[in-house]
C-alpha cells in the first residue's frame, strides 16, 4: 500500500538547505580552550592575589553583559529582530549570548564585527576607574570569548554572504539556501 500525500497549504514554506561547508571541533580543542582561561585565572591570582581572582570573575560576568547589550542593540537594528534564535550557552567553545538557530552569514559577521568593536571601546572608556587586573582581566575575557567566534569566521571567509550558519558543540555547519 503507498502511503497518502499529503497536500501542503499554499502559505506553507519549504525550505532546502545544502551543505556547504562543516568546521569541526575536537575535543582537544574545547579543552584547550577551557584552559587558557583557567591559566589566566591563575596567572591573575599569582600577580594580583584575591583582587586579581575577583576581578577575573567579575570580568567575565561584565564582558557578558556587554556583549548581550551589544548584541540586542545591533538586532534591534535588523529589519526582523532575531532575538528568539539567542540564547546564554555555556558550553565551550560557545560561551556567552550565542544563536542556538540557524542565523545568516552577513548578520553573524556583522553582529561579531561589532561585538569586537564596540566591546574594545566601551572596556577602554572604562580604562581610567578600573584596578590594573581588571582592565587585563576584561580585555582578556573579551578576546577569549570572541576567539572560536573569530576562527570560524575566518575559516568561511571566502563563502558568500547569502549562507546560513548553525553553530553545534561539536561543530559549525554553513549551509545554501
Amino acid at each position: 500500500m503507498m502511503p497518502r500525500r499529503q497536500q501542503l497549504d499554499e502559505k506553507a514554506t519549504i525550505y532546502h538547505y545544502q551543505l556547504i561547508r562543516r568546521i569541526p571541533i575536537p575535543r582537544e580543542v574545547k579543552i584547550s580552550y577551557l584552559l587558557i582561561a583557567a591559566l589566566f585565572g591563575v596567572l591573575q591570582g599569582g600577580l594580583y592575589g584575591t583582587t586579581g581572582i575577583l576581578s577575573w570573575m567579575i570580568s567575565l560576568i561584565g564582558v557578558e553583559l556587554v556583549h548581550f547589550v551589544i548584541i540586542r542593540l545591533t538586532l534591534i537594528r535588523v529589519d526582523e529582530p532575531e532575538f528568539r534564535r539567542f540564547r546564554w550557552s555555556v558550553n565551550a567553545p560557545w560561551i556567552g549570548y550565542v544563536p542556538v538557530q540557524h542565523i545568516e552569514h552577513g548578520l553573524f559577521r556583522r553582529l561579531h564585527r561589532h561585538l569586537l568593536w564596540f566591546g574594545l571601546c566601551v572596556i577602554a572608556v572604562a580604562y581610567p576607574w578600573v584596578h590594573e587586573s581588571f582592565m587585563i582581566s576584561l580585555i582578556c575575557w573579551h578576546l577569549w570569548t570572541l576567539a572560536p567566534r573569530s576562527v570560524v569566521l575566518r575559516k568561511i571567509r571566502g563563502l558568500r554572504r547569502d549562507g546560513v550558519l548553525k553553530l553545534q558543540p561539536t561543530d559549525c555547519s554553513v549551509y545554501y539556501r
